[in-house]
């Protein structure tokens, strides 16, 4: 006589559990990583060839970024698998043996994964600020963001792994001793501490950026960034309204569906928004005529001057002229406007990589030597005075 199959939960009164054809919500779930994951893939991997073989200048958030999405990827595998062990199906529907230690072992590492990648995702993006900005009191407030994302990212890490007392408990249902942590609480004091990181993030440069004089591109590109920054502290206040739900609920295998979701939208849309910057040389490298630029890399410079009048209130401007570096040709005295008391601009703009007008897309990725001091931080033009005599 075959032995009746045992649910995970009880079923609420007049329901009776159904093994074999049960209500399924995972097909959204499934849609979402097969979008998201490939796509925080492909941002890396162009962020990756953009550092290494174009501009040379790799660092630490690079590694970091590899290292979140390689959890992604894990992260994807683990819960498609959980799909085959109750994920997005009610527990009374659910058999205890697929329960545990199956979709409860699974729904650990995974958690785990999650506070590892977001953490690194964020400590990333803080370390591209580094190379952006070289302000000293804006950098001493990154640092401190760095240490308290960092700190509660792996903190987390270790809280999920030794949530349980013996920790086999976390996943093993049939070990009755010990005791365990409120993990969904635990889940909710991490999201808001997470939001909180989030928005930090996305706010610290705010301030300088305001005060730079930029052009309208460079200004939409470094908005661009800001915007995805944001759309992650929204998923990230969704996450934490979906684990207010599981608070809730007893029906774990059920509702940590919607947790988990938002979990993977905000992990991939994290790396991808990271690996933004380096998506604009890339393209300007191999598909020039995408972005309406050039290919190659060549030296550029830029003339020009501008003439004061020495009993007037008013400077009268001339436009820079772009000139390739085969053609350079440094102003006489006789090219100067007339007049032997005026005090002429001499300013010359250099840049690797740049091509006419398009010197904003250097205030983010890296330059090569012999410029790899300057990688990533915004270049001031100095203007000074040269009399003609």
């Amino acid at each position: 006589m075959d032995t009746p199959i045992q649910p995970a939960g009880k079923p609420p009164a007049g329901v009776t559990s159904n093994f074999v054809n049960p209500p399924y919500d995972g097909t959204r779930f499934a849609v979402v990583n097969a979008v998201f994951m490939p796509l925080a893939v492909i941002a890396v991997l162009i962020r990756i060839w953009t550092r290494f073989a174009i501009t040379r200048a790799g660092g630490l958030d690079d590694y970091l970024m590899v290292f979140a999405v390689l959890c992604s990827v894990v992260i994807t595998g683990l819960t498609v698998t959980m799909l085959h062990y109750g994920l997005a199906k009610h527990m009374w529907d659910v058999p205890i043996t697929d329960f545990s230690p199956h979709f409860l072992l699974l729904n650990l590492l995974s958690a785990m994964l999650y506070c590892a990648g977001i953490g690194a995702t964020k400590v990333s993006c803080l370390l591209l600020y580094l190379r952006i900005f070289p302000t000293k009191k804006f950098q001493i407030a990154v640092w401190a963001i760095i240490a308290v994302a960092a700190s509660y990212s792996i903190a987390s890490v270790f809280a999920n792994l030794f949530s349980c007392s013996p920790v086999a408990k976390s996943w093993d249902v049939s070990i009755l001793r010990g005791h365990c942590m409120d993990r969904p609480r635990f889940y909710f004091a991490n999201a808001a501490l997470g939001i909180i990181t989030d928005f930090a993030t996305v706010l610290a440069p705010m301030p300088l950026i305001r005060g730079l004089q930029l052009p309208l591109r460079q200004k939409v590109m470094l908005a661009g960034i800001l915007v995805m920054g944001g759309c992650v502290c929204i998923v990230s206040i969704f996450r934490l309204v979906t684990i207010s739900a599981l608070q809730k609920s007893s029906d774990l295998t059920y509702a940590t569906t919607d947790a988990l979701l938002w979990c993977i939208i905000e992990l991939n849309l994290g790396i991808v928004g990271g690996s933004f910057p380096a998506l604009r040389p890339f393209f300007r490298q191999y598909f020039p005529g995408f972005l309406g630029g050039t290919s190659g890399r060549h030296t550029s410079r830029s003339y020009g001057y501008s003439r004061h009048q020495s009993n007037s209130n008013f400077r009268h401007s001339h436009k820079l002229a772009s000139l390739q570096s085969s053609s350079i040709h440094t102003p006489t005295k006789g090219e100067f406007p007339i007049g032997a008391n005026d005090s002429n601009i001499y300013s010359s703009t250099v840049g690797v990589g740049q091509t006419d007008n398009d010197s904003e897309e250097h205030i983010i990725d890296s330059r090569s030597p012999p410029f790899e001091s300057q990688m990533g931080h915004i270049i001031k033009t100095v203007e000074y005075d040269l009399k003609v005599t």
